[in-house]
């Protein structure tokens, strides 16, 4: 016969506790994050813009796909000039249009770029600015 004494009791049924309510936890902290909004959410990753053109980029503006609701300038008051990089931070993985402005106020709008943690570097040439330039009206 077993002999269950009362440290024994207590360790199984904190044993038992553990069991029923880590679970339990788990399921409440999902539901929780899964209430939040996506602003109230950690960002997803960061993303390096390396201009690789002959312009200065002097603005960076992120939409949703097809709207003209400009967030605000991603590079703040920072200019990307030929060669040199940004770390764009706090992006959250989707795809977005994007605007750029170069030194000389002309408007490029990229459409449909994904940006997310896996794309790390987003690179910008003279070929990419050319064309968009000629498809964004003025």
């Amino acid at each position: 016969m077993h002999k269950l004494s009362y440290r024994s009791a207590f360790k199984s049924g904190l044993i038992g506790v553990v069991f029923f309510v880590a679970p339990m936890l788990a399921i409440a902290q999902q539901d929780m994050q899964s209430d939040l909004k996506p602003a109230d959410r950690a960002p997803d990753s960061q993303v390096e813009l390396r201009n690789e053109s002959k312009w200065s980029i002097q603005q960076l503006y992120f939409a949703p796909i097809d709207s003209d609701r400009w967030g605000p300038d991603q590079l703040s008051h920072n200019v990307v000039r030929t060669g040199g990089s940004f770390s764009l931070t706090g992006i959250r993985c989707d795809k977005y249009d994007a605007k750029l402005v170069d030194e000389d106020g002309d408007e490029c709008i990229v459409r449909n770029i994904a940006l997310c943690a896996s794309d790390k570097i987003w690179r910008i040439s003279d070929k990419d600015l050319l064309k968009c330039q000629a498809r964004t009206p003025q």
